[in-house]
């Protein structure tokens, strides 16, 4: 027999948006439900894409010594050297102690749990089915939250039976073996990542993309040290501009692309990264007033609130900037708002990471931008191989850079690839919310040494740019 659960807000999704978001509502004195269809705490974040990558990523630095090599010149430990026992052993204790750790937060702020397909009856009513389509679960709730995350896209059919060559971001990490050579369709952020990653493993990696150019949102300057850092990475070999007709298993039993030019590709796998669709599949949304753009995510208002007045959305499912980071705060944002508890307008301005080898960070408009916009700005710039902390971390490569006003001495943003790009960027904004002039850095003494000194070097770069007159402001 169903249970039955009457609570103040109902969030489907367990994932960033749906953790924060309850733990909110429970810390306001309301009653908690939280369903989800994986069976585990943390959505897909947790258990197939945010977490388990990041720890893929450090495990391979970790276990191969891919920087220090770089920098010292010395040799990798290759693929058939790095057990895929000890990849995965790595992966599972994470995502376990993760797990626990967020069971632990449900259980201390009384946050209820019900584990399958939620769908809706009306907008106040929700049931839950096992996978047997066995209702287990009857929900009436005042308020709801989804928060149903995303799915890898799959724009081009995939052949029957080729589930062992064809993988995306969600099913990669069940791959039994490492491959001896990889082709990765797309060269957005997720597929620029596990390029990298897996080069840097020792796997034969081609980068497919039909788009000409690698991370079109990032800054010039920051885009093309990306890009000449991979082209000198081993393994790794980039095609940009290609079209691809179909997928299909070659007759050595490879996985290969045919493309629109006629010619082929074959490896022993293929990983797609070609976009990513919002989990709206089943929730039976028509049984509400919830409305769809034309991207099929779920349309909101600033407060986060749907066109059914009692049903907000936060994450992946109301589309860009589709961020772990940013899910945190639109989750925590739409409860409040929800129970018209006191809130603020979402951030006009949040970093973003991407976790390629080597990282990159940014805050804030780029050079790009600013020019468009007319803005009078100039650049500081520090390089890692003038920072004595770059050395000794095996990366000379990286770039932290600094747009600040010419007139104000306001910081206007901060743009960084290299080793913990995605840490130090917290300094950057920092900057920007307070409004800081450039010559904050100069007057500021870091540790030493750090990385975060290159704030200051890329501050008196930019200021000894400055004429006299400007100069005389902050001498």
């Amino acid at each position: 027999m169903a249970e039955k659960m009457k609570v103040d807000l109902a969030v489907i999704g367990a994932g960033p948006a749906g953790q924060k978001g309850a733990i909110q509502a429970a810390k306001a004195g309301k009653s908690v439900v939280i369903i989800d269809r994986l069976g585990l705490l943390g959505g897909a974040c947790l258990n197939q894409g945010t977490i388990p990558s990041k720890t893929l990523r450090s495990a391979i630095l970790d276990l191969t010594g891919f920087v220090q090599s770089v920098y010292h010149g010395t040799a990798l430990r290759q693929v058939q050297e790095i057990p895929v026992d000890e990849l995965r052993r790595r992966l599972e204790r994470v995502i376990t102690d993760e797990n626990t750790l967020l069971a632990e937060q449900c259980a201390n702020n009384g946050i209820l749990t019900a584990f399958g397909t939620a769908r809706f009856l009306d907008p106040h009513h929700l049931e839950v089915v096992d996978a047997s389509d066995q209702v287990i679960h009857n929900i009436e709730a005042d308020k709801v939250l989804i928060s149903t995350g995303s799915s890898p896209r799959h724009p081009i059919d995939l052949p029957e039976g080729t589930e062992d060559l064809f993988v995306d971001s969600d099913i990669v990490f069940n791959m039994q073996k490492v491959p001896k050579s990889l082709i990765v369709l797309g060269a957005g952020i997720i597929g620029c990542e596990y390029a990298t990653m897996f080069a840097a493993l020792g796997v034969q990696v081609y980068l497919i993309d039909r788009r000409d150019s690698l991370l079109r949102m990032l800054d010039g300057e920051i885009g093309s040290s990306f890009a000449e850092y991979i082209t000198k990475m081993p393994h790794l070999t980039t095609e940009l501009g290609v079209g691809i007709e179909r997928l299909q298993r070659s007759d050595k039993g490879e996985a290969q692309i045919v493309r629109t030019d006629g010619g082929t590709l074959e490896a022993e796998c293929v990983f797609y990264s070609m976009g990513r669709i919002a989990n709206l599949d089943g929730l039976h949304l028509e049984n509400t007033g919830v409305e769809r753009d034309k991207l099929g995510n779920i349309t909101v208002n600033p407060l986060f609130q749907t066109t059914e007045p009692n049903i907000y959305a936060a994450g992946d499912v109301i589309g860009l900037p589709s961020l772990a980071s940013t899910s945190v705060e639109q989750g925590r944002l739409a409860v409040r708002n929800a129970f018209l508890l006191r809130s603020h307008h979402f951030p006009d301005f949040f970093p973003y990471g991407i976790y390629t080898i080597p990282e990159i960070s940014a805050v804030g408009p780029t050079e790009e931008e600013l020019r468009e916009q007319g803005v009078h700005f100039e650049v500081g710039r520090a390089h890692y191989a003038e920072i004595a902390r770059g050395p000794i971390a095996g990366d000379t490569e990286g770039i932290i850079k600094i747009l600040f006003h010419r007139e104000t001495l306001e910081v206007l943003s901060v743009h960084i690839i290299g080793t913990h790009a995605t840490e130090l960027i917290s300094l950057g904004q920092m900057a920007l919310s307070l409004r800081v002039r450039i010559d904050y850095f100069v007057d500021t003494i870091f540790n030493y040494p750090t990385f975060a000194e290159g704030f200051r070097i890329a501050a008196l770069n930019g200021l000894n740019k400055l004429d006299d007159s400007l100069s005389a402001k902050w001498s």
